[in-house]
């Protein structure tokens, strides 16, 4: 009977975690795409798609705050079968999360060029920068739809329609890159614009599927009222804000300290945030299957703690750890043997190449430690704990731009002084995240 149960929670650990999986992966893809055929018409535009990617998604920062609350705590209310306060919740949620990314858009459509002065663009790459990211900047008047609709679909556990649109808006994506970049079909070549067009319509026609799943098909234990969404409740959204801040200013302090290191590469040479937005692209593959099982642990243990199976929480977190790990080591492989390969498909540029392929070898051993601590940190955050996670990130921010800028200008390491800095703040902090769970969470 122990053992049946046991192999039940593993195959609902890969129900979940499978579609979220694949949707990223997909997605992904879509990202690569348009790297790889944007970047092979001028090596300024992987440098300006670098410039665009690091401080927009910084920016979205509030999203994960909220999408972080909204999980947990529909998790734990269909885990204790209180449906009604799940339903609350979510319908809370859309109204305030389409009002924020409506804010955001304002200040990306019309802020872009000051945006990324700051952060050092010059020149060509500046105003490939602004065309682009206004743009795409157009989908966050819909963003904060597919961050509410996606968050409820994984707090309680139905992933399968996430996984359907990644591969729907990908396969838009690409074929709508083909036609728009290279101008065939008698469409004009818009080069970069094509592009960011491209992403545009593939993602409405996402987040238009996934919108339809939640609300037409059924997929939930309750029934969220379309009405209720013009009629926005605080209490419950103040409920979802408060659990979420810490995640919240947690991942802007991640994404902080990326700022700050476009600021440092940009310092380098006008190729390094390309490169290393190039190398962050290709290790983002084994990230995205870790990141399933993590987000799959959440799910999980957010359920079972609302169910108050505690010892059943920390067994599920162990096993999603040991795959993510054994996956990073099998990738990290590949990557060590085939670099050059994996690089080629983006550029042919030989100092590309040459730079991108020795961050590229050591990435594996990065992978392993990173996954280690980013299940861990799931499953804290799970608990409703997520103030933990953010003195955590407190930490490695003030640890990673100390240190990366010790190594990259007095020691002269460059872009490598970045990654083996990064390498030894995932190893330190996945350690202590590992027995913070397993030992200091009291129920």
């Amino acid at each position: 009977m122990w053992k049946k149960r046991r192999s039940a929670e593993k195959r609902m650990m890969f129900a979940i975690a499978l579609p979220i999986m694949i949707q990223r992966i997909t997605h992904h893809i879509m990202l690569l795409t348009d790297r790889a055929f944007v970047g092979n018409l001028d090596a300024r535009y992987l440098s300006a798609v670098g410039n665009v990617m690091i401080p927009y998604n910084a920016m979205t920062f509030v999203f994960f705050a909220i999408a972080t609350g909204l999980t947990v705590l529909v998790a734990q209310n269909v885990g204790r079968k209180d449906y009604q306060r799940a339903q609350r919740l979510s319908e809370s949620a859309f109204f305030y999360l389409t009002l924020i990314s409506s804010s955001l858009f304002l200040l990306w459509f019309f802020g872009a060029e000051k945006i990324f002065t700051l952060f050092g663009a010059t020149g060509e790459v500046l105003r490939f920068s602004v065309s682009y990211v206004r743009i795409i900047s157009v989908y966050l008047l819909f963003f904060g739809i597919e961050i509410a609709t996606s968050s409820i679909l994984e707090g309680v556990g139905t992933t399968r329609p996430i996984m359907v649109v990644g591969a729907i808006r990908s396969f838009f994506n690409i074929f709508l890159d083909w036609l728009l970049i290279f101008g065939y079909w008698g469409f004009p070549a818009m080069g970069l614009a094509g592009a960011a067009l491209a992403t545009l319509i593939s993602n409405l026609i996402g987040c238009a599927i996934l919108f339809y799943s939640l609300f037409l098909q059924g997929n939930l234990p309750f029934r969220i009222n379309i009405k209720a969404l013009f009629k926005p409740d605080w209490q419950p959204f103040r409920a979802i804000a408060c659990l979420g801040i810490p995640s919240g200013v947690e991942i802007f302090l991640y994404q902080a300290g990326n700022l700050a290191l476009v600021r440092l590469l940009n310092q380098i040479d006008e190729m390094a945030i390309g490169i290393y937005s190039l190398v962050t692209s290709v290790q983002t593959i084994p990230v995205l299957i870790y990141m399933g099982f993590a987000k799959a642990t959440t799910t999980m243990v957010g359920q079972y703690w609302g169910e108050e199976r505690f010892d059943d929480a920390k067994k599920i977190t162990l096993y999603a750890q040991k795959i993510s790990v054994a996956t990073c080591v099998v990738m990290g492989l590949i990557f060590a043997l085939i670099p050059g390969v994996l690089i080629r498909i983006f550029t042919s540029d030989p100092e590309v190449l040459a730079r991108a392929g020795q961050l590229l070898r050591i990435s594996g051993i990065l992978l392993v430690f990173q996954s280690s601590n980013i299940v861990s940190g799931h499953a804290i955050r799970a608990t409703g704990d997520t103030r933990w996670m953010l003195y955590s990130q407190i930490y490695g921010t003030i640890f990673v731009l100390g240190f990366s800028a010790f190594t990259i200008f007095y020691l002269k390491w460059g872009l490598l002084g970045l990654y083996l800095t990064t390498m030894f703040d995932e190893l330190t902090r996945g350690i202590v995240n590992f027995l913070r769970f397993y030992f200091g969470v009291n129920p």
